[in-house]
């Protein structure tokens, strides 16, 4: 047995399958063994399969139980929406009017969305109100021509105001 257990893992899947192909085959070949060989023709089967089991068991890594359960976070860039819109506060940064304009629109609509879900107004129902709420600068811009020119500082403010409300 100790032989047994000084040899590797191959090795000792290698002799249990010997060994029972050896008890089963005398089982086969020798009739007068009959029902005795069977028997142990099938636990010689029993004993290879616990071996290549525990070979098997023993060959592989050790089990990693534990779990953070940490929220992954996407690597910047992975949501093509912020890149577009990164894009497009770059070019309107640069004094392209279409750029400007989308930058105009895309403000005035998140303005009428965050009015409409956290205070209750409507930019065109409550004028006034949605004004005060909104505070002179971003009000300001929203009044203006969509294709005037905004720098990207101004447009920080912007959206700081607007992420306040």
């Amino acid at each position: 047995m100790r032989r047994l257990a000084a040899l590797t893992a191959g090795q000792q899947v290698l002799v249990a399958l010997v060994a029972a192909s050896v008890v089963g085959a005398l089982g086969v070949v020798v009739p007068a063994l009959g029902n005795a060989a069977m028997l142990v023709a099938s636990a010689a089967l029993l004993v290879a399969l616990g071996v290549l089991a525990q070979w098997l068991w023993s060959t592989r890594h050790a089990t990693d139980w534990s779990n953070t359960f940490t929220e992954s976070q996407a690597p910047r860039g992975a949501d093509s929406r912020v890149s577009s819109l990164a894009r497009l506060v770059q070019a309107a940064d640069r004094g392209d009017r279409d750029a400007t304009a989308q930058v105009h629109a895309l403000l005035g609509g998140l303005a009428a969305e965050r009015l409409r879900d956290r205070r209750g107004l409507r930019l065109d129902a409550d004028p006034e109100a949605s004004r005060t709420a909104l505070g002179p600068g971003l009000a300001a811009y929203l009044a203006q021509d969509p294709a005037t020119p905004v720098t990207a500082t101004q447009l920080d403010t912007l959206t700081s105001t607007l992420e306040e409300l």
